[in-house]
């Protein structure tokens, strides 16, 4: 889950308002970086190193933080949780949430990947691996409540501190945990790239980027009832 938050007093709401505006994603090429240029190129806009007149920022995502904290940027596309934190703790709006403008209302912004030649020589242990990623995720829907105990535990490693339930709350309701690739949508992404400079001058090609070997997973409940 991503959203597009921005400063309540921004004017952000209306495209002919982001002259001169500094918004800001957390990495260059990213998922969120991607989707941020290709809105404001839907939209007849550039950024200022394309010639434009909008200052895009990549930057980490807590510095994100501080900077919308003091009012230095007036927008950022943003993962959660730091989306919700932006909205919830610095007053923050959201615009609009990223999967309103995919089909279904969902997209791929987390990945499994392995490199082809390890895949092939280990097929044993790459089922195990996908088996168990699977096991993940049939848990993580299975129990919610002690899924959030534990990203929350995650999210203090990580930022030095817990969030409120309230917020947590909030932006697993923005997330889908799924092990589907969503395979249509990494082929969008990767055509918003390479309009947007990201893959190289001589073109790209995906053939078989996707590993379809058909694997038959067992739920934790039915490994553990035997």
């Amino acid at each position: 889950g991503a959203s597009f938050v921005i400063q309540k007093n921004s004017g952000l709401e209306l495209i002919e308002n982001y002259s001169g505006k500094r918004v800001a994603a957390p990495q260059i090429s990213n998922t969120q970086d991607v989707s941020l240029r290709h809105y404001l190129a839907e939209n007849g806009l550039k950024s200022a190193e394309k010639g434009g007149d909008v200052f895009v920022l990549n930057i980490a995502n807590p510095d994100i933080y501080t900077l919308f904290a003091k009012g230095d940027i007036d927008g950022a596309w943003v993962p959660e949780p730091w989306a919700t934190m932006l909205v919830e703790e610095l007053d923050g709006v959201r615009l609009f949430d990223e999967n309103e403008f995919w089909p279904e209302n969902q997209f791929s912004s987390v990945l499994l990947i392995g490199r082809s030649d390890y895949i092939e020589k280990n097929p044993e242990i790459i089922k195990k691996w996908i088996n168990a990623n699977e096991k993940t995720v049939q848990w993580i829907n299975n129990h919610p409540d002690e899924s959030k105990e534990l990203y929350n535990e995650f999210l203090k490693s990580y930022m030095g501190r817990t969030l409120p339930e309230n917020i947590v709350e909030k932006s697993f309701s923005n997330i889908i945990i799924t092990s589907e690739p969503l395979e249509n949508s990494v082929y969008t992404f990767a055509e918003r790239a390479d309009a947007l400079g990201y893959l190289g001058r001589d073109g790209y090609t995906l053939d078989g980027i996707f590993y379809h070997e058909n694997i038959s997973v067992t739920s934790n409940e039915e490994n553990h009832n035997g």
